[in-house]
């Protein structure tokens, strides 16, 4: 199957100007009764915020972020990072979220989130060339498809407008099972969808304890469809865009989670994916 750089011709951190994403358009796109948007005021970051709070903290039972007195989410990078929303205009209500930031935004800011969890020495080098994103949920009531359809179209939209090379960011396990967590790893390593291109590790204080039972591990491995139902459909959206994940993973103790780094290179998204999102023309 073609890939993106054959196409285009074009190596991936290439030396040229990646366009800033302050100069996005709020509105990145329209469907039906839904609308596609960069946050661009308090209230619609709040609303986002909000409906994090309610996935995350209500449905989830994660506590690490909340703030203070108020039903939302927030942590010390919201500031830096653009918030894309999918809001139902029948409604007027905020449906789907998720954050992204560019390298000069996380430059200036706090660094990127994925530093918070992973050693990733090779980031600084193509800084200028990733987005990060990150804080996806969806409203419990629009699980169909149709809005994670529509935030991955608004992503895709930075990414045309920003011309990275890389898309990077963590996606969970919403449990602390470390056998299942290594045994994914594993499968990962199996099939090769580890990330090879970059050496990247768990910081010390997120690595997941050994493996305690090996023969849970041996088991799970035995029966890889029984594995892959224990994948979130967005680890799996990824890994259909061309994704590697770095391995180990990391353990989250403050959110209750395993968390892998996932490493999405443009030249590596399969072409009718990149056709899909006018990722290439």
């Amino acid at each position: 199957m073609a890939k993106i750089e054959t196409i285009l011709g074009t190596p991936p951190t290439a030396k040229r100007e990646y366009p800033s994403l302050d100069s996005l358009p709020d509105i990145l796109a329209e469907e039906r009764n839904f609308l596609v948007k960069i946050a661009s005021t308090s209230e619609e970051i709040a609303a986002a915020q909000h409906l994090r709070f309610r996935v995350f903290h209500e449905e989830q039972n994660q506590l690490s972020s909340l703030s203070e007195g108020e039903a939302l989410d927030c942590d010390c990078y919201d500031a830096q990072f653009r918030h894309i929303l999918v809001i139902d205009r029948d409604w007027d209500r905020v449906v789907g979220t998720y954050r992204i930031c560019s390298g000069a935004l996380a430059r200036r800011g706090r660094g990127f989130y994925s530093e918070s969890e992973f050693d990733f020495p090779d980031l600084a080098r193509i800084a200028s060339a990733t987005l990060e994103v990150g804080r996806s949920c969806v409203d419990a009531q629009y699980r169909s498809g149709t809005v994670i359809a529509l935030l991955w179209s608004g992503i895709a939209a930075v990414w045309r407008h920003t011309h990275a090379d890389y898309v990077i960011g963590c996606v969970s396990l919403e449990h602390t099972d470390g056998e299942i967590g290594w045994a994914i790893a594993e499968h990962l390593r199996r099939t090769g969808r580890s990330c090879r291109e970059f050496a990247i590790k768990p910081k010390d204080a997120f690595r997941l304890p050994p493996v305690q039972k090996l023969r849970r591990v041996e088991d799970l491995l035995a029966d890889p469809a029984s594995l892959n139902a224990q994948l979130p459909p967005l680890f799996k959206g990824y890994l259909r865009l061309g994704a590697t994940i770095a391995l180990p993973p990391a353990l989250d103790r403050a959110f209750g989670s395993i968390d892998y780094l996932v490493i999405l290179r443009r030249s590596d998204v399969p072409e009718r994916y990149a056709r899909h999102f006018h990722l290439i023309e």
